[in-house]
């Protein structure tokens, strides 16, 4: 009988996928490789032919989710020629991506991070490079500010506040959320804060 033939990165993406649950029902702080191992209904030993350590699983789930949202929104952004229409639509879909397909997740990263602070934990905090992840994304915006005010849809400006700007809207927006989840409609939302945005930059 042949030996059975494993697929190591649908294996690596159920293990992080049975993590989140683990992390969503426990908390970062309280979950262990135990746990883990249990959610994804396999051995403990198994999870360490994947993974090192919780913190990385995480780590790889955290990269699995950003890659991907990278990717959808390049090919929504593509979509369309007009600065105005991308930058409503990177603006929904940031929204749609936190607050609708991964709120769960969205919960963990801002436990995980809280857990890093709380106990100055270098193994937590070294996991995610913020600092990267955040220029990415700002980049991303700036480029679409910076080809309106080349076509004469947005009015000459710094275009690096505006994007800060933007990204502190959403994150403050996710914070809320989490604590809140009925405080606001994610379409009103949206429509408010395409809306500023837009007006702000617009001619």
């Amino acid at each position: 009988m042949s030996p059975k033939i494993v697929d190591k990165e649908a294996k690596k993406l159920e293990i992080m996928q049975a993590a989140i649950q683990a992390f969503s029902q426990n908390g970062v702080a309280n979950t262990k490789m135990i746990d883990i191992a249990k959610a994804a209904s396999i051995g403990k030993g198994t999870i360490y032919e994947y993974f090192s350590s919780k913190e990385e699983i995480f780590a790889s789930g955290f990269t699995y989710f950003f890659d991907g949202f990278e990717r959808e929104m390049k090919q929504a952004l593509s979509k369309s020629e007009d600065p105005a229409e991308q930058l409503e639509i990177l603006i929904r879909r940031s929204l749609s991506a936190f607050f609708e397909d991964q709120l769960k997740f969205a919960a963990i990263m801002l436990d995980f991070w809280a857990e890093g602070i709380r106990n100055k934990d270098d193994a937590i905090n070294n996991v995610i490079n913020l600092k990267q992840l955040y220029q990415g994304y700002r980049a991303m915006v700036v480029q679409i500010i910076e080809n309106g005010m080349r076509r004469g849809v947005f009015r000459q400006l710094d275009p690096v506040p505006y994007a800060s700007f933007l990204i502190g809207a959403i994150d403050g927006l996710m914070l809320q959320w989490v604590m809140e989840p009925e405080l606001f409609d994610v379409q009103q939302v949206g429509d408010a804060l395409c809306e500023g945005m837009l007006r702000g930059i617009g001619k």
